[in-house]
């Protein structure tokens, strides 16, 4: 007797192919026979019948490394057909930590994780994982180690180039997380101290990566006016380490800038051509959301997060000048305006109604004359803990990018408080409805495959993202003719409709569109 029958569905196996309709059969956590099954026997059996049968979801970037230790069941994610999440971005990762760098590394983080009431009792990534694995979660968990995190720990904020015994330290730390089971290394080369690296430093801890068979998952430097430049810098510490390299949240910032994705992409061509293993992930809005403090420049986090709250009391006339006159650095208002930044989450209670404003609305509210100082002022009543989202890109760019074969789809979430950004909750449902569906940007086999086995693959992850004999059962079960986003800017926090049952590690975790309060999820460490 099987565990679980799926019976009558339209399977798609996530590789691109046309759908056929058959039955799946599993066992413990396995799929381990497919074909006409009605006349089995199991424990539990599930109709398809008039349902898309896929492998579940895989998110290979997300935000919630503390917030899935507050709420395990990850709802948001597996309420829209994700069973696999990503974690460690942008070169931010919560591990490895050492005790003495806790409270510095928690208050910079907190624009994007908000200062969630947990014991952070972990200090390499194997402890993490293992904070995991004990709840356990609803939800597979992988990892990168960021490339940040490994800096602040072995040079903290400073803004220098490294030493030779500073880029053997952190190859070293580089190497243990690979050993304990990260996906590869992560760069946010926007957000200090990893934007402070070098080229040659970042070469350096990549050839290591290289060789525990791990990725370069990147932030570039640019993602508007320096776009090419950027990608430049990427492609050669792909080329010059042999690693492969995935550009995260690929887009075209800035309305001067919009129309740029065309010449980016045939860049990314030419280069693949060229023997680069390169690709692009991408979430399907065009808005993009981090935390607020990212619109002060870079150089004035060099000192620590108290320094930075300092000047931001004491200096400002020096940075806004900065940000009013050079453009060397990702300067978000002055590529998008004030009134395209919005105020997505506070921690105290007087400014929560400012959720949902943007910093011009914010300034009017306040009697301020100049947006910046609202933007100031909130930094430093919040001691940081700020999350924006900024609307900063064309349609035409999104549709264009999201179109390309190497293009996975992932949320790149942030999950807190306030009004989070949709993607949170609605972005695998979004290109499934609006975009495959509705407007027919995409094939639903094309979609799939973005969602399933391409970032499998790119990740690494054995016997995930495909519906074959002997993968594992992580199955999203969906309504084609019905799933479709309901989280807005406005009114984020809705959960999508169509998606009726998701299967994790063999358990149903969502039935018929509800949560079981399964939680059969696990860390994937080995290779």
């Amino acid at each position: 007797m099987y565990d679980l029958l799926i019976l009558n569905g339209r399977i798609l196996s996530g590789q691109g192919n046309p759908w056929y309709r058959g039955d799946l059969a599993i066992v413990k956590d396995r799929i381990v026979r497919i074909g006409r099954l009605v006349k089995e026997q199991a424990r539990k059996v599930i109709d398809a019948k008039g349902y898309v049968v896929s492998p579940g979801f895989i998110d290979g970037h997300s935000h919630s490394d503390l917030y899935l230790l507050l709420d395990p069941r990850a709802e948001q994610k597996v309420l829209q057909g994700v069973t696999t999440e990503n974690l460690g971005m942008d070169g931010m990762s919560i591990a490895p930590i050492d005790e003495k760098n806790i409270v510095d590394w928690r208050k910079h983080l907190s624009g994007l994780t908000g200062n969630l009431n947990i014991d952070w009792k972990w200090r390499s990534l194997a402890d993490y994982f293992g904070v995991i694995d004990a709840l356990p979660p609803s939800i597979n968990v992988t990892s990168y180690v960021g490339l940040g995190t490994i800096r602040f720990k072995v040079m903290g904020m400073t803004d220098r180039e490294a030493t030779s015994e500073e880029i053997d330290q952190m190859k070293r730390i580089a190497a243990q997380a690979m050993e304990e089971g990260a996906r590869g290394i992560s760069s946010g080369l926007i957000y200090p101290p990893n934007q402070y690296q070098r080229f040659s430093e970042v070469i350096e801890i990549a050839k290591v990566v290289r060789e525990h068979d791990g990725i370069y998952d990147v932030h570039m430097r640019s993602e508007g006016d320096r776009l090419i430049q950027a990608m430049g810098e990427v492609i050669e510490v792909g080329r010059q380490s042999g690693i492969p390299v995935l550009i995260t949240h690929f887009k075209v910032s800035g309305r001067k800038n919009w129309g740029l994705s065309e010449k980016a992409l045939e860049f990314l061509d030419d280069v693949r051509r060229d023997g680069v293993d390169i690709s692009i992930a991408q979430y399907p809005y065009t808005a993009g959301s981090t935390m607020l403090h990212a619109v002060v420049p870079p150089w004035y986090h060099s000192k620590g997060p108290d320094e930075l709250i300092r000047m931001l009391k004491q200096n400002r006339e020096s940075i806004k000048r900065d940000i009013r006159e050079r453009t060397d650095w990702e300067n978000f208002s002055a590529n998008n305006g004030w009134e395209n930044i919005l105020v997505s989450s506070v921690e105290s209670t007087r400014n929560k109604k400012y959720e949902g404003k943007n910093i011009a609305e914010i300034a009017s509210m306040r009697n301020l004359d100049d947006p910046v100082e609202a933007a100031f002022d909130l930094l430093v009543e919040e001691e940081l803990a700020v999350g924006m989202i900024i609307f900063h890109m064309d349609e035409k760019d999104v549709l264009r990018i999201m179109k390309h074969p190497s293009v996975s789809f992932i949320t790149d979430g942030l999950l807190g408080g306030g009004k989070p950004h949709p993607r949170v909750y609605g972005a695998y449902p979004r290109i499934l409805g609006r975009y495959v569906r509705d407007q027919d940007v995409l094939s639903l086999e094309e979609a799939l495959r973005k969602m399933t086995s391409l970032p499998a693959e790119k990740l690494r992850l054995k016997r995930k993202g495909v519906i074959a004999e002997n993968y594992d059962a992580d199955i999203t079960i969906f309504d084609p003719d019905t799933i479709v986003d309901h989280a807005t800017y406005e009114n984020p926090r809705q959960f999508p409709s169509g998606i009726e049952w998701v299967i994790v590690s063999g358990q149903v975790v969502v039935e018929k569109g509800k949560h079981t309060h399964a939680t059969p999820g696990r860390t994937i460490r080995s290779r």
